[in-house]
């Protein structure tokens, strides 16, 4: 005679659905797992315009979102310090807010190589430019994957990925500065531009340096760091930012002449040296195409 009672029903149940769990997480270990290669872009001009656009959105979550589509041996080899990347990618947010605007993304240009079997890709935004290096996914895949090939960034040549370190230092001192007084933290920034290495480096780092600093009328050490892009002084996004100094009533008449100095290239050896500038004969050469 079955047992029909309710508590023998509730047994035949529970033993149902163990073998239900059990047999579906035996199916789940049996599934191989899909390859993270797979999940990069197989146009490479989509994986340039998508990084932009995780880029320009300034978040955290985005940022790593974007750090994904970099190349898989260089997520690798930055997988226990990944912040450090994330910051190059602030880096460049923020550089390019300063200039341009929140929306510069909806500005930026991908031109692909003319030569068709190169990785070297260039985006354009108003007078910057930016080199990026892709490479192919699909060799360092265990097995290797056949079908369309997958491309990751390998490299930024203007905001290289190994150089978050230093700076997410910086930018962490800064922000807690900030936080407490916003006027100091400015000023703090202002002073370790005009006194930071002066303007040894090359011309992308000096503008890095200098830029943000001068886009702040009321920036301290405010003329240093104008004569300081001496050096850079012919390329086109200084020039774009010394007539917007010249022409912008929020910045005081003096530094208006200033900027006009340093655009017209006209200014005493004496005041640049005085102003810790060393490349004074020689403009550093702007970017390459």
């Amino acid at each position: 005679m079955s047992d029909s009672s309710p508590g023998g029903i509730k047994v035949i149940g529970l033993i149902i659905v163990a073998l239900i769990v059990v047999g579906g997480g035996f199916w789940l270990f049996q599934t191989p797992p899909v390859s993270p290669i797979l999940k990069y872009p197989t146009s490479r001009t989509a994986l340039v315009q998508r990084y932009i656009a995780l880029v320009a959105q300034g978040r955290t979550k985005t940022e790593q979102e974007a750090f994904k589509l970099i190349s898989w041996p260089v997520r690798q080899e930055h997988k226990n310090h990944p912040g450090r990347v994330w910051q190059t990618m602030e880096n460049m947010d923020q550089y390019l807010t300063g200039l341009f605007g929140a929306n510069w993304a909806s500005e930026a240009k991908v031109i692909p190589p003319s030569d068709i079997s190169s990785n070297q890709y260039l985006v354009k935004v108003r007078t910057e430019k930016f080199h990026f290096t892709l490479a192919p996914q699909n060799k360092l895949a265990s097995p290797t994957l056949g079908g369309k090939e997958h491309w990751g960034i390998v490299a930024i040549r203007e905001f290289p990925f190994t150089g978050g370190a230093k700076e997410q230092h910086v930018a962490a001192v800064t922000s807690v500065l900030g936080a407490v007084n916003p006027g100091a933290a400015a000023n703090v920034a202002g002073i370790a531009a005009a006194y930071s290495d002066a303007d040894n480096g090359t011309a992308w780092q000096i503008k890095q340096r200098l830029l943000p600093t001068v886009e702040d009328p009321h920036a301290a050490a405010l003329r240093q760091c104008i004569y300081q892009l001496w050096p850079v002084r012919k390329d086109p996004t200084v020039i774009w930012m010394l007539n917007k100094i010249i022409h912008d009533p929020a910045y005081a008449p003096n530094i208006q002449n200033d900027a006009k100095a340093v655009l017209s290239g006209r200014v005493s050896n004496a005041i640049l040296v005085g102003n810790q500038v060393t490349h004074i004969h020689t403009p550093l050469p702007t970017q390459p195409q």
